[in-house]
C-alpha cells in the first residue's frame, strides 16, 4: 500500500504488542525522516526514539516505543514538525506499524536543550488491524472546512487531529492558490487542544502534499485575507 492510499485507511492505535521494533525498522524510520519534505527547511528539529521507560504520561496505556519530537522556535515550527512526522505516520502505517500522535506524553529527561519539546508519536506492532474503511472515519464535510467544494481537498478531511478537532479551514484565491487557516478555539477547547492545533495544520498539509507531490508549494503571504474567528497559517499551491 502506498502513502496516498494509506491516507484513507490509517487509524490511531492504542493497543500494542510489547515487543519493540527491530533495529532494521528503526534504521528505516531514521532514513525516511531524513528524506521527508520539510514545510520550512530553515527550521532545525530533532527527535529521539525511546522505550516506554523514558516517558511520562497520564494515559492508561503504553506503546513499546515513542518518537519524542523537538524543534527550535521559529515561524511555523509546530506546523513543520506536524508536516514532517505525518509523512512518517503514513509510511509506518503503510508498513503495518501502528502509530498514534500524543500530546499527553513527555520525556522524563528533556534532551536537545536548545530546542522546545513539542509532541510524541507512539509506535509499535499493533495487537489488531491498524487499517479501517473510509466510511468509518468521523470527519467534517468539505463545506465545513472550505469556502467551496473542491475534490483536491479531500485528503485533508482524513487527517488526524487533537481530539479530532479538525481545526483547518481552506479558502480559494483567484490565482489558483489556497489559503489555510486554523479555527480559533473557545476558552475550554483552547486549553485542551489549542497548543497542538498548529501541529494539526502541518499534519493536514502533509496529506495535501502526499496527494500532490509534484506540484505542492507552501509559503507565508505577507498580506493574507482575514477570516473571522480564524488564524492564517499559510498559502499553498497544488
Amino acid at each position: 500500500m502506498n502513502l496516498e492510499e494509506t491516507i484513507y485507511q490509517r487509524q490511531s492505535t492504542r493497543n500494542y504488542k510489547k515487543t519493540p521494533l527491530d533495529d532494521k525498522t528503526i534504521e528505516e524510520i531514521e532514513t525516511f525522516i531524513k528524506n521527508t519534505k520539510k514545510l520550512n527547511p530553515n527550521i532545525e528539529y530533532a527527535y529521539d526514539i525511546v522505550d516506554n521507560t523514558k516517558i511520562k504520561t497520564v494515559l492508561p496505556w503504553r506503546a513499546p516505543q515513542y518518537i519524542l519530537i523537538y524543534s527550535e522556535e521559529k515561524e511555523n515550527y509546530k506546523e513543520n514538525v506536524g508536516f514532517i512526522f505525518q509523512q512518517l505516520d503514513l509510511y509506518l502505517q503503510s508498513k503495518d506499524v501502528a502509530t498514534c500522535w500524543l500530546g499527553l506524553v513527555k520525556p522524563k529527561e528533556k534532551q536537545h536543550k536548545n530546542m522546545k519539546y513539542i509532541i510524541a508519536m507512539a509506535i509499535g506492532k499493533p495487537e489488531a488491524q491498524t487499517h479501517r474503511k473510509m466510511e468509518e472515519f468521523k470527519r467534517k464535510d468539505l463545506a465545513q472546512i472550505s469556502d467551496k467544494s473542491d475534490e483536491k481537498l479531500v485528503p485533508i478531511q482524513y487527517a488526524p487531529s487533537a481530539t479530532n478537532s479538525q481545526p483547518w479551514y481552506i479558502t480559494h484565491n483567484t490565482d489558483g492558490t489556497y489559503n489555510i487557516y486554523r479555527q480559533k478555539q473557545g476558552f475550554i477547547r483552547k486549553n485542551m487542544v489549542g497548543r497542538w492545533n498548529p501541529v494539526d495544520i502541518g499534519i493536514g498539509l502533509a496529506h495535501i502534499y502526499i496527494s500532490n507531490r509534484e506540484t505542492f508549494q507552501f509559503w507565508m503571504d505577507e498580506n493574507p485575507k482575514e477570516e473571522k474567528n480564524k488564524i492564517y497559517e499559510g498559502t499553498f499551491r497544488i
